[in-house]
This record gives C-alpha cells, sequence and structure tokens, in this order.
C-alpha cells in the first residue's frame, strides 16, 4: 500500500483540473433523475381520441361528455365520416376511435341499448388496457347497461408484447448504435494527431462531416436489415407494411443519429465525455421516446423534449408500418421533421467543428 495517498492526491486533482468530465458527471445523474421520474409513468389518460357523431343529439353529446370527464381520453377531432377515423388510427394521429350511429337517442329514449363503435389502436397494449377501462363503467347520467360499446382493438388484437415493442426497439438499438459510431469519430482523431493533417488538405468541412457519415449510414442500414430479419425469424414479428417504405423512411433517422453523435464529437474533448454524451443521449432516447411508456403520460415540458428525439418520431414510423400497416402518405409528417432535425444536426455539427479548431 506505500504510496496509496499520494496516488488518491493525484486522482483528486486531475479530477479537480478537468473541470468538463466533473462537471458531466455531477450533473449527468440530477438530469436524469428529473427527467425519467417524470417520465415513466403507465397511469396512462388523455388518449387521443377522434369521434364520428352521425346522431349529433343532445344524448349522443352527453355520452361523449361523460367519456371525457373519465379523463381517459381526450377528443381531437369530430369528423362526419367513420372511415376518416380508421385512416387516423392508421396514421397515428389518434389512439381512439368513437362512432355514435344514427337514432342513437331515439333507441336510448325508448329504453333501448343503443350500439357505439369504438376502435383502439392496439399497436401499444398499454394504451390499449387503458382505452378500454373509458368504456367498462357507463357513464353516470347514462343508466347503467344503455349503451352498448362494440370495442374493436385493431392492428394487434391479442396484444402481443412483440408486435409493439419489437418494432420500438428497432428504433431504441438503430440509434445508440449510430450515435455511439461517430460520436468518437472526431475526438478519436484529436487524440491521436490526425485531426491536423485533415485540416491542412483542401477537404472541406462540410465535406469532412458528411464523409464521415457515408460508411456508417451504410453500415447503419445493413444493421437495419439484419434486425427486421432476426424480428421475423426469433419472434415472428413481420411487418404489414411496405419495407421499401421503411427502409426509405429509416435514411432520415440513421442521418439524423450520426450527425448527433458527430455534434457529440465535436463538443467532448476527451473519449470519456464522448462516453458522457452518448449516455446522455441515450437514456431519453429509451425513455422519452414512448418506447417504455405512452408520451401522453408525461408533462407538457417533457412532452416538447421528447419531440427533439429522432427517436421518438422514427417509433413512430416503424410502429406505423410495421404494426399498423401505415402507407408511405400516412407518415410524411414524422418523415419531414426527421430530415429537418438531420439538416439541423449537420448544420450544426459543422459549424462546431469550425470553432473547434480555430
Amino acid at each position: 500500500m506505500n504510496g496509496l495517498w499520494s496516488v488518491v492526491r493525484k486522482e483528486f486533482m486531475h479530477l479537480r483540473r478537468d473541470r468538463a468530465t466533473l462537471i458531466i458527471a455531477l450533473i449527468l445523474p440530477i438530469v436524469q433523475m428529473i427527467i425519467f421520474g417524470y417520465a415513466i409513468d403507465f397511469d396512462v389518460r388523455h388518449i387521443q381520441t377522434a369521434v364520428a357523431d352521425l346522431d349529433n343529439s343532445r344524448e349522443s353529446r352527453q355520452y361523449l361528455s361523460q367519456l371525457h370527464a373519465g379523463q381517459y381520453i381526450d377528443y381531437i377531432a369530430s369528423v362526419s365520416d367513420p372511415e376518416v377515423v380508421a385512416d387516423m388510427l392508421r396514421n397515428g394521429s389518434a389512439r381512439v376511435g368513437i362512432t355514435i350511429p344514427k337514432g342513437f337517442a331515439r333507441t336510448l329514449l325508448k329504453g333501448g341499448n343503443p350500439q357505439v363503435g369504438v376502435m383502439i389502436d392496439g399497436s401499444d397494449a398499454q394504451v390499449s388496457l387503458r382505452a378500454r377501462f373509458a368504456f367498462v363503467t357507463p357513464p353516470s347520467q347514462i343508466p347503467r347497461g344503455a349503451t352498448d360499446a362494440r370495442i374493436n382493438v385493431l392492428f394487434n388484437p391479442d396484444s402481443k408484447t412483440a408486435n409493439f415493442m419489437i418494432p420500438g426497439l428497432i428504433a431504441v438499438i438503430l440509434q445508440i448504435v449510430t450515435v455511439a459510431l461517430t460520436a468518437f469519430s472526431v475526438v478519436r482523431e484529436k487524440e491521436i494527431g490526425t485531426l491536423e493533417q485533415l485540416m491542412v488538405t483542401p477537404v472541406g468541412r462540410l465535406a469532412l462531416m458528411i464523409g464521415k457519415l457515408i460508411p456508417y449510414a451504410v453500415l447503419a442500414m445493413v444493421e437495419l436489415a439484419a434486425i427486421l430479419t432476426l424480428s421475423d425469424f426469433l419472434f415472428g414479428v413481420v411487418s404489414r407494411g411496405s419495407l421499401v417504405s421503411l427502409t426509405i423512411m429509416s435514411l432520415p433517422f440513421v442521418v439524423a443519429s450520426l450527425s448527433l453523435g458527430l455534434l457529440i464529437s465535436t463538443i467532448a474533448q476527451t473519449q470519456g465525455q464522448a462516453l458522457q454524451f452518448t449516455i446522455l443521449t441515450m437514456m431519453p432516447s429509451i425513455l422519452l421516446s414512448g418506447y417504455v411508456s405512452p408520451r401522453e403520460t408525461m408533462p407538457g415540458w417533457l412532452y416538447m423534449i421528447s419531440n427533439v428525439l429522432p427517436a421518438t418520431h422514427y417509433m413512430q414510423i416503424t410502429r406505423g408500418i410495421m404494426v399498423r400497416g401505415a402507407g408511405f402518405g400516412d407518415l410524411i409528417p414524422q418523415s419531414s421533421v426527421l430530415i429537418v432535425i438531420a439538416m439541423l444536426l449537420i448544420v450544426l455539427s459543422t459549424a462546431r467543428f469550425k470553432k473547434s479548431i480555430a
């Protein structure tokens, strides 16, 4: 044990001098505790619901009002065509669809049991389970047993866990791998001294950033093909939608994730710092993207933060295509957001790289 306290003193001096690593190490668990404490909530409420009230009577409006009072569902759209409701469930803009047929009030006033059509998106088992609770107990101002809610769980009627977990896992795995691949690239070149050699070449900064992205993007697409093959072979999860659409829509996500890794590599000064920043982005991508618990349970400020994460939008794409059979046109909003995120991250990485070598 000779020299023990000398080594301890040296390490404390190293921590004191490496302020960036020390600050990250102290702040990281605090930030994660705050974010994850709010993010993990399995008590799903305020589920996005579309309504087609074909009766449009006082009784039908009262029925809908009482359903909303239970706080399980929130009405986001009122349409006149039940087919529009089905389309909203397929493209993911609504999780529950309610259709009240004509004659609802007349049947109710005659003492009958009017039927109410209920469609529930089964691509997320937690949401579909909670959504059913809204229809278990009749509304307080509607006589018990007066309505007959015909519940139809779409896309995953058996609530098989693999059907909605595997598509989400694809998004999580791809983001973790792609961010890690590029997060160490610039930092590694700084440490081994090859960065200066690159800067004396005529290669532009933007070209350098994109040049670093392309090989890893090809690798990521190969990994995507392997993951999809394993999901079918090992878990029996087969895409209901087009794999061509899924592949095309995966490209902006891959570029966005790789660009996030490049941005990290231009900020971090050492590979240790790059690892810490990678972890900082990794955990929110798992917990805030809707993979662990539905985003509907998050506070408003945390919900807004989740919109910044590429995995959030890509998970909607994978679950939309693989579970709900959504088409390319149904998921254009999510793809557009990923393209914007990718472009912004490339610009930020290039700008930050210029500053770091000035």
